[in-house]
């Protein structure tokens, strides 16, 4: 398996039509690169796996398998595992490939057609796209840009800016400090915490939920045509010193919209 000498971050750029990749990001002075065959017993994924290409330059590492192949109607799929450094940047691409990123990186680019993504923490600014394919975040600490056709998506916790675009897709965030911008067809948007920041939402027939937790003061501009507005925060006179701000501009069709304190135990 190929193995380079890193002391320092990478560059990751790969691309896989079919399969799936597995990143692991620790704290190491090497990357090491392992590509197999899904199917060990599947002639084309064997052939997919042995025309992969790996290359290696100026911190930049280049992992494509499987372009060749599919052009010929005869596509295999592979299994790529890559251990980098922590703090790596990523730029990866697929056709049907689930995406998996463990560890910790800066910035990251994802685009899939119907494969998974899952990124476990970025420190950086995150750009996903998918068609069908559902993309996961865990921790961001920059901003985050997803865009997908059907797909949903999610994202633990991120101190920073969102901005989510989809026909039917879904977007749930846990815990948000920053300004989420929402605009679907059809899809929800689910905040669990609105620290402070904001949330505009505008959507058909999708539904708006937002927890508020103590010690945030929310600024309410909500219209639904045909759903119900259920605002379960109690009216006071505006945020008194310290208190942060969560403001939330949502407008739906037929989509409900729910306003609540965010319980305790989704604070923490």
């Amino acid at each position: 398996m190929p193995t380079f000498h890193t002391a320092e971050p990478i560059t990751a750029v790969v691309e896989v039509v079919a399969g799936a990749v597995h990143l692991a990001a620790t704290d190491r002075d090497d990357t090491v690169v392992d590509i197999a065959p899904r199917d060990p017993e599947r002639a084309s994924d064997v052939r997919a796996a042995e025309q992969a290409r790996v290359d290696f330059h100026n911190g930049t590492l280049v992992v494509t398998a499987g372009r060749k192949v599919l052009s010929l109607g005869r596509g295999g799929a592979v299994r790529v595992d890559i251990a980098l450094p922590t703090g790596s940047r990523l730029n990866l691409s697929s056709a049907s490939a689930d995406i998996d990123a463990d560890g910790v990186y800066s910035d990251c680019r994802c685009a899939s057609a119907s494969g998974a993504v899952r990124v476990a923490t970025v420190t950086g600014n995150i750009k996903a796209d998918s068609a069908s394919g559902d993309v996961s975040i865990g921790d961001v600490a920059g901003n985050a840009r997803i865009a997908t056709a059907s797909g949903d998506a999610s994202i633990d916790r991120i101190d920073g800016d969102v901005k989510f675009q989809a026909a039917s897709g879904s977007l749930a965030v846990g815990t948000l400090r920053g300004h989420l911008k929402h605009q679907t067809a059809s899809g929800s948007v689910t905040v669990g915490v609105g620290v402070s920041g904001a949330l505009s939402a505008q959507t058909g027939s999708g539904e708006v939920e937002v927890g508020i937790p103590e010690g945030t003061a929310a600024r309410l501009e909500l219209k639904t045509h045909s759903g119900t507005v259920d605002n379960g925060l109690e009216a006071s006179d505006g945020p008194v010193d310290g208190d942060e701000t969560f403001m939330v501009h949502a407008r739906t069709g037929s989509g409900d919209i729910s306003i609540r304190r965010a319980v305790a135990s989704a604070t923490s």
